[in-house]
């Protein structure tokens, strides 16, 4: 049991490194409105991807359930290729946007006017649909709650397991939000270095982190197939 929860929490901690999700929630916490509508976007977030979790485990049991066998069965194995296969394009178009500071720029440009007197529901809003539109790191958070879905272990004890992974998966915007609570008088400080720091090498550490999770997936599903 242990072991397929350190597997799935160690999948789910690449979601940390989500340079646009930190920037957006760091644009938010610096905005007119600034913490409700900071709160509102991680409540979305988290609500979210807890739905993503929860619909994933409990819709996916009945598919599990017609295969007992204990080797990976060929379909989980095709998945997984197919998902490797696609964050490995991920990684080449971050890799190729990476080439082009401009690139981040006009990110960073459209955020700031995205968050540009947003309100607290537009927020929520804002945060569940970029759960959703957000390919590669959807594509690792179901990643991270397949594992739990594949083992053996009960409808019952995965559930629970799952709020741990989707905190884990979701600290890109819950480590600025605590920054700001716990450390208010340095808060603007502190989010401006991270804010300039994600700037300088958002790209960079795009496509390292998805051409490592997309080889690791590829292998996983051909070792099953072959």
């Amino acid at each position: 049991m242990y072991s397929v929860f350190l597997q799935a929490l160690a999948l789910a901690s690449v979601g940390i490194i989500s340079p646009g999700s930190i920037t957006l929630m760091i644009l938010l916490l610096m905005s007119d409105k600034g913490l409700r509508t900071a709160l509102a976007f991680a409540g979305g977030y988290l609500l979210m991807y807890s739905a993503i979790g929860i619909a994933v485990l409990v819709f996916g049991v009945s598919i599990v359930e017609t295969n007992q066998a204990t080797v990976q069965s060929p379909t989980t194995s095709m998945v997984l290729v197919g998902v490797g296969v696609l964050l490995l394009l991920l990684s080449l178009r971050s890799w190729r946007q990476s080439k082009t500071q401009t690139e981040t720029t006009d990110t960073n440009s459209r955020f700031a006017k995205l968050v540009a007197g947003i309100t607290p529901l537009k927020a929520f809003g804002l945060a569940a649909t970029i759960s959703l539109v957000n390919v590669k790191n959807l594509t690792i958070f179901v990643s991270a709650v397949s594992v739990l879905l594949l083992s053996t272990l009960p409808l019952s004890t995965t559930l629970p397991m799952l709020i741990p992974l989707v905190l884990t998966f979701c600290t890109s915007i819950l480590a600025p939000l605590t920054i700001y609570l716990v450390f208010p008088r340095y808060a603007a400080d502190y989010l401006n270095r991270i804010k300039t720091a994600i700037s300088r090498y958002s790209s960079q550490l795009s496509w390292i982190v998805t051409l490592a999770l997309g080889c690791f997936l590829l292998y996983r599903g051909l070792s099953g197939l072959l």
